[in-house]
């Protein structure tokens, strides 16, 4: 199945929901990173929940970051999103030990850890950046993105986010749902929504088998009971060219670029959300030198 998310509202117009298929783009992005078992669900779970958000606040050409700093062994999560559905993210330690919690089950929580912020920045053409943080009430994301969503943008919602592994340390299913609720939703719906969350199949299982994103909300909601306004595509974000490195070079100063000349004989630049390397010579340095030079005539 080839990723989407879909953005629907129930029929009785009490809320707007999001749910997506992140099955391709966590698997290619946990190979990129060839990141461990745990190390795949965290990022995975960051970027599915940093879509979702991006899909419920973002407008034409805004774009959203990101970051989670719990102070766990697992380091920063940190993700960007477009309105399009294009997203990329890493996480500090890729090749982090599995971590078990009493349970058996992989203790995501532990690997973020809970003692610090989710800050998320949605940035708009021509404006300046809005920021906005929130305390980790769990360090297992979902819960984390839905109590920011609560108290930065002062919106009642719910995020759910799941990542199954293969027991070859491959991703298997990835997906998730966003519920928000609307002005006209009664207290008595709210009630509803709460009851069905908690009777619901878990997410991992309905990962597991396979569920589409609008089975996935059928299963909240019930069947029939809510529409699609739309369904698009999703998936990891291309990364800058070398040429695109090669402009970022010429707004650092000569001082710069001379010292990877003299005392580095060039200049390797290592992508941070793809793990890609690219190379200048020391030839290819010194044309960007002479650039910089003309620049500052």
């Amino acid at each position: 199945m080839a990723d989407q998310f879909i953005k629907a509202i129930t029929k009785n117009k009490y809320f707007r929901t999001f749910a997506v298929n992140g099955t391709n783009l966590v698997h290619q992005a946990a190979q990129i990173h060839e990141t461990s078992r745990i190390a795949a669900v965290v990022l995975g779970r960051g970027l599915l929940a940093t879509t979702l958000t991006a899909q419920a606040v973002l407008k034409g050409e805004e774009t959203l970051s990101t970051k989670i700093n719990g102070r766990g062994p697992i380091g920063n999560v940190v993700v960007e999103s477009d309105a399009k559905g294009s997203v990329r993210g890493y996480v500090t330690n890729p090749n982090l030990e599995t971590l078990i919690n009493e349970a058996g089950q992989l203790d995501v929580a532990k690997a973020v850890g809970k003692n610090g912020f989710l800050q998320v920045t949605k940035f708009a053409p021509y404006s300046d950046p809005y920021i906005g943080q929130s305390q980790l009430v769990s360090g297992e994301i979902g819960d984390d993105f839905t109590y920011y969503l609560a108290q930065s943008e002062q919106t009642p919602s719910v995020i759910g986010v799941s990542v199954y592994m293969n027991s070859d340390d491959t991703v298997a299913g990835a997906g998730g749902f966003l519920v928000q609720a609307l002005p006209d939703a009664t207290d008595e719906a709210i009630d509803q929504l709460e009851l069905a969350l908690k009777n619901m199949k878990p997410l991992s299982e309905m990962i597991q088998e396979r569920y589409t994103p609008l089975e996935v909300l059928e299963e909240i909601f019930g069947k029939g009971e809510v529409e699609i306004l739309q369904t698009a595509g999703i998936g990891l974000a291309a990364e800058p060219s070398k040429d695109a490195y090669a402009k970022m070079l010429l707004t650092l100063p000569a001082s710069e670029i001379q010292a990877m000349i003299k005392e580095d004989h060039g200049a390797e630049i290592v992508g941070k959300f793809s793990g890609k390397r690219y190379f200048f010579t020391e030839e290819q340095l010194s044309e960007i030198l002479k650039q910089i030079e003309k620049n500052n005539e």
